[in-house]
């Protein structure tokens, strides 16, 4: 290998993303603020020319895009424009790019007829292809990749990549590694498969928690998305800044691009005495985000636990319909960094004795004896799971959700013996 060199591997861009829940309540009638709707319609492609500046400011020598470039298959005229424009703004710089597309922006979906630079390849969905990486008329590496043809691939497209005489070769793959929990299990493969191949770094999308799953010999990573899209995507979103040293040694750098965050507050209602001393502990704990994000727009969702005297004002409606209106009310929203609370969450209960009560030989001890059993008991949490599918899979629900992590179906029992209690137990009478 001649020299060391530098590249850039992001994935998830999700271009033009629609943030739906906000777009359906202003068509609704709701209120969201013009500069949280405006940010959330342009953060995607804000995200992606933090990409293109960082490239073009540290002078990289290529960038590496591993899937998920757009939202859906069928691309909207704007992300495929925008997309283009970055890839232009690359090329006048002579930076090339290499691009897989993943499930969300899978091949056969319908695409513009727009021309993009001679320093872009996009890898085809029908086999495995290679492209050298030239610098000063030398190879300095050389990139394979493939493309999906479907939305969903079950085949382990790792067994395709074989290593042909390659400075530093690099494995660009869309793909699952262990089955790795809240995603769809597409290009299923193992890490312990990735590792023995012939290559030195393998540059994955998909997955859009950031994740190095082998530090070296080869480097195996997942940079993330690039900018969050949901309450389940918090923190930090960016992309890898890579250096390979002439011996072939890799070092990564995660590089902040999301221009708004996503953050959660959870808080448990024990020992809160009142309605205005929850007020003014939410309302710190969503202004606090505010440092914690370094002063970026943020979106929020409250989690509120706990078992207490509280529980009774806020399982109903209209008592926490107006203290997400106080809360609004009271956060920055005009200026560019605004905090605006997306959502709230009530998973609280009464000051009852649950373990006391799955005991009880009632409809409501069966319940919650249920509940507590589905826990811990695989087959029963398979079985929920089946159950949900008939949502998730639904033409129309489904749009809106997603499965549930482990974490989460855990959380959606605790509401569900929560909300038991709630209808069915007559207290001491």
């Amino acid at each position: 290998m001649n020299g060391g060199f530098t590249f850039v591997h992001a994935a998830d861009l999700h271009l033009d993303s629609q943030f739906k829940g906000f777009e359906q309540a202003v068509s609704t009638g709701g209120r969201v603020p013009e500069e949280v709707l405006r940010r959330l319609r342009n953060c995607t492609f804000e995200a992606f020319d933090n990409i293109v500046d960082l490239c073009i400011r540290r002078k990289v020598d290529f960038l590496l895009l591993a899937g998920d470039i757009y939202d859906v298959a069928d691309k909207s005229l704007r992300a495929q424009l925008r997309f283009r424009d970055g890839l232009v703004r690359l090329a006048e710089a002579g930076i090339p790019a290499f691009v897989v597309h993943g499930n969300h922006d899978h091949c056969s979906g319908w695409r513009a007829d727009l021309k993009f630079p001679g320093t872009v390849h996009v890898f085809s969905d029908q086999e495995v292809e290679s492209r050298p990486v030239l610098r000063s008329g030398r190879e300095i590496a050389r990139v394979y990749g493939i493309s999906y043809p479907g939305p969903a691939v079950s085949e382990d497209y790792s067994t395709r990549f074989k290593r042909s005489g390659a400075p530093f070769a690099i494995a660009l793959l869309h793909c699952n590694v262990g089955c790795m929990e809240g995603y769809e299990n597409y290009a299923p493969c193992r890490l312990s498969d990735l590792i023995i191949k012939d290559f030195d770094y393998w540059a994955l999308g998909h997955v859009h928690s950031r994740a190095i799953l082998n530090p070296a010999g080869p480097c195996v990573a997942y940079p993330g998305c690039s900018q969050g899209r949901h309450p389940r995507e918090t923190g930090e979103k960016g992309c890898y800044w890579v250096n390979v040293t002439d011996n072939r040694s890799v070092s990564l750098e995660f590089v902040p691009t999301a221009t708004v965050r996503w953050e959660t507050v959870r808080m448990s209602i024990e020992n809160i005495a009142n309605d205005l001393e929850l007020l003014e502990k939410l309302e710190k704990g969503l202004l606090d985000l505010q440092e914690i994000s370094g002063g970026q727009p943020v979106v929020a969702r409250v989690i509120l636990t706990g078992r207490g005297t509280l529980h009774r004002n806020l399982i109903r409606a209209s008592y926490t319909e107006n203290l997400i209106q106080e809360l609004r009310s009271r956060l920055p929203v005009e200026d560019g960094n605004f905090v605006w609370l997306g959502s709230t969450r009530i998973v609280t209960a009464d000051e009852v004795d649950k373990a006391e009560l799955a005991g009880d030989d009632t409809l409501l001890g069966d319940l919650l004896s249920l509940a507590k059993k589905a826990r811990d008991d695989q087959n029963l949490r398979t079985t929920l799971r089946r159950t949900l599918a008939n949502l998730i899979e639904h033409p129309r629900i489904g749009r809106y959700l997603a499965p549930p992590s482990e974490n989460e179906l855990n959380e959606l029992l605790e509401i569900a013996g929560n909300l038991a209690v709630d209808l069915l137990w007559e207290g001491d009478e």
